[in-house]
């Protein structure tokens, strides 16, 4: 009687089969190196003992796929160790048969180790913005316009601090910290971000739905941080939409206390002192944006323009709320966080 193993088709093994074919394809083999006499291989994380492995050495071959032979030590050219390297300084292929073709140590080494995701991503951050900040600190600040000669000038005629009531909001943001842990909740708080540019009163509210975001799910502190920032800037893309529609009168009206802030006029004298930068420089504070939104207008800037300063400026500050609220809470209060709202929001993670 003649059996056939395929002779129907079994789901389970195909969706097995379809699994390994995924982890083949997506795994990447483990990264060594090696250099001067080539006689040992570094890795971070050792490969298996019949398995591929990716070989940087200081040749003209530079990166290579290679096939690790535990048993023997060598190091072959594919599965098959058709051809092996050979130890040397050369470390050229030749027959695995030969007494330099085996006989290759590892050694593991945390010196070559790759960094987190995170903090991959604030490393590369960092290392684009030096060149950004170099050539917007180069370029030559804008020349007043009189646009902005009109507004010192009306400055002083809207002058005035409505109070601002902000128990029951922030008694309602605290109602919402149940859901700290919850996927959405960074959506949420990055909401929360986008209509205090309206409002004005969420300040406290928002904050404690931010530092409850990222502890909620601090894995996720980086993308929570993204998910902020792009908050902050739609808000200030509707607010400069909103200016371009009705005009400089829309601050007077709607935000005399953003306009009777002894420091908004500093701020936006910086800004026309230092240009984008300046602009970039605001942004990454921890004060409200409606400064580099105004300048932005006034000074007849581009919508782009604006809202990439703003994103930039607003990441970098997110980033490093978020990192801090991870590792030393304490430093906080240099972003005028009292303790009282980290608190509230701890308080969430623990529940």
């Amino acid at each position: 009687r003649r059996s056939y193993i395929c002779s129907r088709p079994d789901a389970q093994l195909v969706a097995h089969m379809i699994h390994l074919s995924l982890v083949a394809l997506l795994s990447s083999p483990p990264v060594c190196f090696t250099a001067h006499e080539k006689t040992t291989l570094y890795c971070e994380v050792p490969p298996s003992a019949d398995g591929p492995v990716t070989v940087f050495d200081d040749s003209a071959v530079g990166t290579r796929t290679l096939h690790w032979r535990a048993g023997s030590g060598k190091l072959c050219t594919s599965k098959w160790c058709s051809s092996c390297i050979q130890r040397g300084a050369d470390a050229r292929a030749g027959s695995c048969r030969s007494a330099t073709a085996s006989g290759w140590t590892l050694a593991q080494s945390r010196s070559n180790s790759l960094l987190r995701k995170p903090a991959a991503l604030l490393l590369g951050g960092a290392v684009l913005s030096l060149p950004v900040m170099a050539l917007l600190l180069s370029m030559p600040a804008a020349a007043p316009s009189v646009a902005v000669a009109r507004y010192f000038a009306q400055l002083e005629a809207v002058r005035a601090t409505p109070t601002l009531a902000q128990g029951p909001v922030l008694r309602a943001a605290v109602a919402l910290l149940q859901f700290a842990g919850a996927w959405w909740f960074p959506l949420v708080a990055a909401l929360g971000t986008a209509v205090n540019l309206f409002t004005l009163v969420l300040t406290a509210a928002t904050v404690v739905l931010y530092l409850a975001a990222v502890l909620g799910r601090p894995s996720r502190w980086v993308s929570t941080a993204l998910a902020n920032a792009v908050g902050a800037a739609a808000g200030s893309y509707a607010l400069l939409l909103l200016l371009r529609s009705h005009g400089e009168s829309l601050l007077a009206d709607r935000f005399g206390a953003v306009l009777a802030n002894p420091s908004f006029d500093k701020l936006m004298s910086a800004m026309q002192a230092h240009g984008a930068a300046g602009m970039l420089g605001v942004s990454c504070l921890p004060l409200i944006l409606h400064p580099v939104v105004l300048f932005g207008y006034v000074s007849g800037r581009s919508d782009a323009e604006v809202i990439g300063l703003i994103l930039a400026g607003r990441t970098i500050k997110y980033l490093l709320m978020a990192w801090l609220t991870k590792n030393a809470p304490g430093a906080l209060r240099f972003f005028g966080i009292k303790g009282a709202l980290f608190d509230l929001a701890a308080k969430a993670k623990a529940a």
